[in-house]
């Protein structure tokens, strides 16, 4: 074998666990941003997406300006997960699914042509071995999606749920009174029993049917989770794609917000020890910012109810929060007049190389303690140069106070962070200016994240971190959880918020994705190339 060939080898099998982050032409963004408009299931009009609280102002701290809301909506509304708790009792809700199950190979099933001729047409067996013939075997781990082109309707409520009335989508008998396009219960039960998927998604109001939404039934018992109004299922093709399906991680929640987002480049499989997920749960009880509203979950139902002749387990819940709590994203409007709100952050920027730089043992002496030029300096030298598209996180050990409140925020002070003064009263480690300036200045990062409150040390009314990372449109993420398991390097971050329009921030889902589950595809069509074009000794020499 030529020295050449053999570097080219040698060079796929590291391109496996190189650094990756997609451009924008090579994602589809498969989530719709929710607003006061959106669509909320029929009889359910005046409980849909709304804003509670708003507040866009100057201040006397930070870069001046501030903007910051509070927010409450169905976890079933817009692009949104059905946990398997949703529809059987005892069944995972959305903080039991294995995080390593919201990745897996996209498949489209398109039955579109026949839902414009039937609106109660529904993906069957059929169309599921008519996919089979002719694209291969459903793939064990898959994220199958139904297309049914509904989409088209999502700003016509009257189309989209096939329904002109107002009030409850059922008669007094329990029949629905709505007309869209589904999932059959024969191709659902078909599915659980057959093929080893992860999940089911359509871009329809319901995996449904619409007459009896029996369809979720063996998908649940079997905890196979369900995503319900995709968007842009009509841009992804059958195959040759892999996705990302991140929920809001809401405690006992029976579904929530979902961000999906298909890669065209990479394949995504990794095994449960490969993903790391950096998100606490939200619940009554999470810490918040002193003087801000409290997370709140309202049970709207949980228990047993009838749909036309069948009795079926139904939970659902709405919930309020502000979007500054728990694990979540500071969008730079936040802090930064007219710059993005959280819907307007690109896709592709939400994913990249996750970095941990630890302050932990002087931050364990110094509850004031900041990360430092020197640190990055320190940090680049053991590891290498802090990869573009980055997202650097600082692990100063402060999640073990996470549900501590004096010692998480250094303060016995509820109600305020500042005295009449101005002084901070809070005390948590973060960034130094000096730093955020430098990685803003120097290195080619998407964002950064820290395990405690704020990405500025508390010490600081200037917030010279936030007003550097948001100012230069990066990602903010704060309360990261789990940093303690996350190396130096290895893994990919994936940042999947809750889209909301106009949005100041917003809870959010990160999971950490060990680089060796995820395959550059052009690294797999030359390995095999190769692997062809030589002999099986030389590729069980290379490790092939």
């Amino acid at each position: 074998m030529a020295p050449s060939s053999v570097l080219m080898l040698l060079l796929c099998n590291y391109i496996v666990h190189a650094y990756w982050s997609p451009a924008a032409h090579e994602i589809i963004d498969m989530t719709y941003a929710v607003s006061e408009d959106s669509l909320v299931w029929p009889g359910r009009e005046r409980d849909g997406f709304r804003y509670k609280r708003i507040y866009r102002g100057p201040v006397d701290f930070g870069a001046g300006w501030l903007e910051d809301n509070d927010i409450c909506r169905p976890e079933h509304q817009s692009t949104h997960m059905d946990a398997p708790a949703h529809f059987a009792r005892g069944k995972w809700h959305v903080q039991d699914i294995p995080p390593h199950r919201f990745f897996g190979t996209a498949i489209k099933v398109d039955i579109s042509a026949k839902a414009d001729i039937n609106p109660n047409s529904n993906l069957e067996v059929e169309d599921l071995m008519n996919w089979e013939r002719i694209n291969g075997k459903i793939p064990d781990g898959a994220i199958l999606f139904v297309f049914t082109g509904w989409g088209k309707y999502i700003n016509n409520r009257t189309a989209f749920f096939g329904y002109n009335g107002t009030g409850n989508a059922r008669d007094s008998d329990g029949n629905s009174r709505l007309n869209f396009p589904a999932v059959a219960e024969s191709a659902a039960k078909w599915l659980a029993e057959n093929r080893r998927i992860s999940a089911v998604g359509i871009d329809s109001p319901s995996i449904g049917p619409s007459k009896t939404a029996l369809a979720h039934l063996p998908l649940s018992k079997n905890n196979i989770y369900m995503a319900e109004v995709v968007a842009n299922l009509d841009k992804l093709p059958p195959k040759g794609y892999s996705v990302a399906m991140l929920p809001v991680k809401i405690k006992d929640g029976s579904g929530g917000p979902l961000r999906i987002i298909a890669f065209k480049t990479v394949q995504i499989s990794p095994d449960p020890a490969d993903v790391i997920d950096l998100t606490y749960p939200l619940d009554n009880n999470t810490v918040t910012w002193p003087g801000s509203a409290s997370f709140e979950l309202l049970v709207r139902r949980r228990g047993y109810t009838r749909l036309g002749n069948n009795t079926v387990w139904l939970e659902s819940n709405d919930f309020c929060s502000p979007e500054h709590i728990g694990t979540h994203l500071d969008a730079p409007a936040h802090f930064i007049k007219g710059s993005w709100r959280i819907h307007q952050i690109p896709a592709h920027t939400l994913i990249g190389p996750a970095i941990r730089v630890d302050i932990s043992k002087k931050a364990a002496n110094n509850p004031d303690a900041v990360l430092t030029v020197k640190d990055l300096r320190d940090w680049e030298y053991e590891n290498g140069r802090i990869p573009d598209n980055a997202m650097v996180f600082l692990y100063s050990g402060w999640g073990k106070y996470v549900n501590n409140y004096e010692k998480y925020f250094g303060t016995t002070n509820r109600t305020h962070w500042k005295n009449d003064q101005g002084q901070a009263l809070v005390h948590f480690p973060g960034f130094s200016g000096e730093a955020a300036e430098w990685l803003v200045n120097n290195r080619k990062i998407i964002g950064v994240g820290t395990d405690a409150r704020s990405v500025d040390a508390g010490q600081t009314t200037s917030l010279p971190a936030h007003v550097a990372f948001l100012g230069a449109k990066l990602l903010a993420l704060e309360s990261v959880a789990n940093l303690d398991k996350l190396p130096p390097t290895g893994y990919t971050a994936f940042v999947f918020h809750m889209v909301h329009v106009d949005g100041s921030g917003a809870p959010t889902r990160l999971v950490a994705v060990k680089n060796s589950a995820i395959s550059l595809k052009y690294h797999n069509i030359v390995k095999k190339m190769y692997a062809r074009k030589y002999s099986r000794k030389y590729s069980r020499r290379f490790g092939f």
